[in-house]
């Protein structure tokens, strides 16, 4: 079954725990859709959420969404898990912190990547008179 990541663009009074909140309303009734909600990350400075779904298509995806809280995705794009977990980190929500009801995850999932360009130098009896 597909995996998908959507965007949820959130106002400036949503917090992560309200988006915890959100994502077990999902879990709930996921069923009912054909659904499965794997993970979300809550980006407090962007204030964005975004939610990792196994489903059968997008519209049973923001079905689920609508009947559960009624907060659908502003974007939705079909991914490939893997390339999920290299960038970051898991497709899967993290083990509680704490021993609370509710696993509020507060992870911007903005991620940095470097990348290190390596190339073969070689020196010329001009260049080494140089490095003399």
């Amino acid at each position: 079954m597909p995996i998908y990541m959507d965007r949820h663009d959130v106002s400036e009074t949503v917090t992560a725990e309200h988006v915890a909140k959100l994502h077990q309303q999902d879990l709930k009734i996921q069923d009912q859709f054909g659904c499965r909600g794997l993970t979300y990350w809550f980006d407090d400075n962007r204030k964005t959420a975004f939610c990792l779904i196994e489903a059968p298509h997008e519209e049973a995806l923001r079905e689920m969404h609508s009947f559960a809280h009624g907060d659908v995705p502003h974007r939705v794009i079909e991914v490939e898990p893997s390339i999920v977990e290299s960038f970051l980190g898991r497709i899967e929500d993290p083990k509680k912190a704490q021993n609370t009801g509710l696993n509020v995850i507060n992870d911007p999932a903005f991620r940095a990547i470097m990348v290190i360009d390596i190339k073969l130098l070689t020196l010329t009896k001009g260049d080494l008179a140089r490095f003399r």
